[in-house]
């Protein structure tokens, strides 16, 4: 009896369990040529399925780490830097990329800031320490404008009351 090729199913076309990128392959050659009697159908159900599930859990991602630089400035202002404000603005950069590719996703956004607070909060307090993780914040108290709007100023970036920056020093050119 000749030894069966693992990488090819009974129907003699790769799996996706066997070999995903020649099953991919395969798939892609019999929709481009309209030979859908070769599809796997429950298989590319799954994977198209999964896809959806892939790029929400990448818009829940990118939220969480929003809310963990955000609830770590509310926190720990002494440890507030350019660094967490780049991570803020960088995922709020992602979240309106995966907005504009998913609009679908606006709909869900309650339900991805409610599934992400829990590890954001989590992750926070580990790096701080500085709540109490069984009493506070127990929800989101951010809303949804101020997670994606909210400034994030620096001491550099704040414009005195009186006009006096001390970051500047006397800028006159004399000397007191």
């Amino acid at each position: 009896m000749a030894e069966r090729d693992p990488q090819i199913g009974r129907t003699g076309r790769p799996t996706a369990d066997s070999d995903f990128a020649a099953w991919i392959a395969h798939q892609v050659a019999a929709l481009r040529e309209g030979r859908f009697a070769d599809l796997d159908v429950d298989d590319l159900t799954d994977e198209v399925e999964s896809l959806a599930r892939r790029d929400f859990k990448k818009l829940r991602s990118y939220i969480r780490v929003i809310l963990i630089h955000m609830l770590k400035w509310d926190y720990q202002p002494e440890g507030q830097g350019a660094s967490w404000r780049r991570s803020i603005n960088a995922s709020r950069e992602r979240v309106w990329g995966e907005l504009a590719s998913s609009p679908s996703f606006r709909a869900r956004i309650a339900e991805a800031v409610e599934q992400a607070f829990p590890l954001a909060r989590l992750k926070a307090w580990e790096e701080t320490g500085l709540f109490k993780l069984e009493h506070e914040p127990a929800t989101c108290p951010y809303s949804w404008d101020e997670i994606m709007h909210r400034p994030h100023e620096l001491p550099r970036d704040r414009v005195p009351q009186d006009g006096n920056d001390p970051f500047q020093g006397d800028l006159s050119g004399e000397d007191d």
